[in-house]
């Protein structure tokens, strides 16, 4: 998943013209829904998951659109031509602009219980989780780094750092935790702080601007640590890298699906949110792309990679650190304006 600010905006006349295409269903009476997220294998996967079972159970056409773009909802809100139902974002989105930007969600048929603490809000359910962990080539370190303070302790293990190049990626909070600050004192964030521990290791940090930039490092050799999406980890050693993750604060985050507000399909919009909320197709989602369910009752059959990357797993849940979302609705914008000063500094 990917900042959807980050991806190229298409237009609303783009949007109508998609919207003739990419159906994963038909309806004989006229039920649709268009569904927004970030293209790829990973939309691919919930459309078998997700939108395929509802559409065929309910009886409704499903359209695909891609990616998400969070000015384009806002264009298509402001103007009232709305052409998205439901969309997936990352979790500060929903929170931010809640009732503005998205709808208010029923929850009286979702059993949030089932959710991890603070991934349900008024306006949005979790899909599936997932976590930004360092990781290390086992290949360059027999005995790795284990802490956060390690990934700064350029003595005991050089070389290359990778870290995701915006603020809300995630290395603002790796450095403020490799620091000395404890997780439940870590927001809000010392920016100042944060910057002035990456700037320690200024000279052997590289950054990545797409998931997959940090995947085929770890793949080539290019890095030698780094901070990365867990699915993308699980990915590289798929395709032959040989990593070890280290779980201790790990930062948990998730993907988000939310009902853009203004639709004109707001019924079938809340049925298709209320199934994405049960088990089954997040743990078929699950085993498909290197994602977690969010839901407690979901059981994916998975396989021992699959499991070693497994955020759902007690054992790793047990050692992460929560993304304040809040947090982020509050002050994404201006994190990123300090964050590209420092960076390009």
């Amino acid at each position: 998943m990917r900042l959807g600010s980050r991806y190229q905006v298409l237009t609303i006349t783009a949007v109508a013209a998609l919207a003739v295409s990419g159906c994963s269903g038909s309806s004989g009476d006229g039920k649709q829904v268009t569904f927004a997220s970030y293209g790829s294998a990973y939309q691919d996967a919930q459309n078998e998951a997700l939108l395929d079972p509802w559409s065929a159970e309910t009886d409704t056409a499903v359209t695909n659109d891609s990616p998400t773009s969070y000015p384009k909802i806002a264009q298509m809100v402001d103007a009232n031509q709305v052409m998205w139902d439901v969309v997936d974002t990352e979790p500060f989105y929903p929170v931010a602009n809640c009732g503005k930007y998205v709808e208010k969600l029923d929850l009286s048929k979702i059993d949030v219980s089932k959710f991890p603490p603070g991934t349900v809000s008024d306006c949005a359910i979790p899909f599936a989780q997932y976590s930004t962990v360092m990781v290390y080539d086992t290949k360059k370190f027999e005995q790795g780094p284990t802490s956060y303070a390690d990934f700064f302790d350029l003595q005991r293990f050089p070389g290359i750092r990778m870290v995701p190049n915006w603020a809300g990626g995630g290395a603002l909070e790796l450095a403020l935790l490799a620091d000395g600050v404890a997780p439940e004192n870590l927001y809000p964030l010392d920016l100042d702080r944060a910057f002035a521990k990456l700037d320690t290791i200024r000279d052997s940090l590289r950054f990545w601007n797409t998931s997959s930039e940090s995947q085929q490092a770890m793949e080539d050799g290019t890095a030698d640590i780094a901070f990365m999406w867990s699915g993308r980890a699980y990915e590289a050693e798929k395709n032959g890298a040989t990593l070890t993750p280290v779980w201790d604060n790990n930062l948990l985050a998730w993907a988000s699906l939310s009902i853009i507000k203004g639709t004109k399909n707001l019924e079938a919009a809340q049925s298709l949110i209320e199934y994405a909320a049960t088990p089954e197709p997040q743990a078929r989602f699950a085993e498909l792309q290197p994602y977690s369910p969010a839901n407690s009752d979901a059981a994916p059959k998975l396989d021992e990679l699959q499991q070693k990357y497994d955020v759902a797993a007690p054992e790793i849940q047990g050692q992460a650190v929560i993304t304040n979302v809040q947090y982020w609705a509050d002050n994404n914008d201006a994190a990123n304006k300090a964050w590209t000063a420092w960076s390009t500094s």
